[in-house]
């Protein structure tokens, strides 16, 4: 049970499974490598099974009364937890071999990929960035949903205008809205107003154009790019604080080789002290 602890407790250990669980699921998906799938899909489970028992352990050591609750705690932990979670569906492999009798099995089975996730512990400044990662989207959380809501009412007007002119990119409001998000993105503009040319002519036309270089101009250049500059900015942040940091470990070594020289002169001192007595 020791020795056990003292491989699920070590880190290079854990990253260099997770390294080769991943290795494993990406020449799964290989067609040259099919009568190996079976073999594959063994070892996968073997891991999934491995990664279960690494986070019973570590729930179990925990000491608080509601181990699991206090386990979560971390978000960490909860990123381990949860990936794990999904794909236990994985396991299934080992009880049913026709997987095509559950509707779905496979494609819950591709969830086994969260495992990956876990690697980011393991990459320097990993958990840093992350935490900030998750506060730039907080900073701009309402301006994606303000984005979203202006996307939708263009969408509506986009439905009312140019269903019968390019059903195929306006034939209803989700339809309306992938197109939209796909111009604001700046790609199929072109295509949109060519399909719209086939069915129109004159003035319309011309408003058409003056619409969609509208919707683009506030879509893509106010609306993208200031999400854009605000979570670049938030994230800069990142190396800032590596920085400040570092300074603050300069400091304090620096103060303590300071006290470590005037100690040394202190006893320096001490010892010419005694010398001069002796002679």
């Amino acid at each position: 049970m020791n020795k056990l602890k003292e491989i699920i407790y070590n880190e290079k250990t854990i990253l260099i499974f997770i390294l080769i669980n991943v290795s494993i699921i990406y020449l799964h998906t290989f067609n040259s490598l099919t009568p190996y799938y079976n073999l594959f899909d063994y070892l996968d489970v073997a891991f999934t099974f491995f990664f279960s028992i690494e986070i019973f352990i570590k729930v179990q050591d925990q000491k608080a009364k509601h181990k699991l609750r206090h386990f979560l705690k971390d978000n960490w932990n909860k990123i381990d937890f949860f990936s794990i979670l999904l794909s236990m569906p994985s396991i299934g492999i080992l009880f049913i071999h026709d997987l095509e009798i559950f509707a779905g099995f496979t494609a819950l089975r591709s969830l086994r990929v969260f495992k990956f996730l876990r690697i980011i512990e393991f990459i320097p400044n990993g958990k840093r960035i992350t935490r900030q990662m998750f506060k730039a989207f907080r900073s701009i959380s309402f301006i994606i949903f303000a984005f979203m809501i202006y996307s939708t009412i263009i969408s509506l007007i986009s439905v009312s205008l140019f269903k019968t002119a390019a059903p195929s990119y306006f034939q209803n409001a989700f339809d309306a809205f992938f197109t939209i998000f796909k111009i604001f993105s700046g790609d199929g503009f072109s295509d949109v107003v060519g399909e719209i040319e086939l069915h129109h002519s004159g003035g319309f036309i011309y408003f058409t154009k003056f619409y969609f270089v509208f919707i683009v101009f506030t879509g893509s250049i106010l609306g993208l790019s200031l999400i854009n500059s605000i979570f670049i900015d938030q994230m800069s942040q990142v190396e800032d604080q590596i920085e400040d940091s570092e300074k603050d470990i300069l400091k304090i070594l620096k103060s303590e080789l300071e006290m470590l020289k005037k100690q040394n002169q202190e006893l320096i001192h001490e010892i010419k002290k005694m010398q001069d007595k002796e002679n």
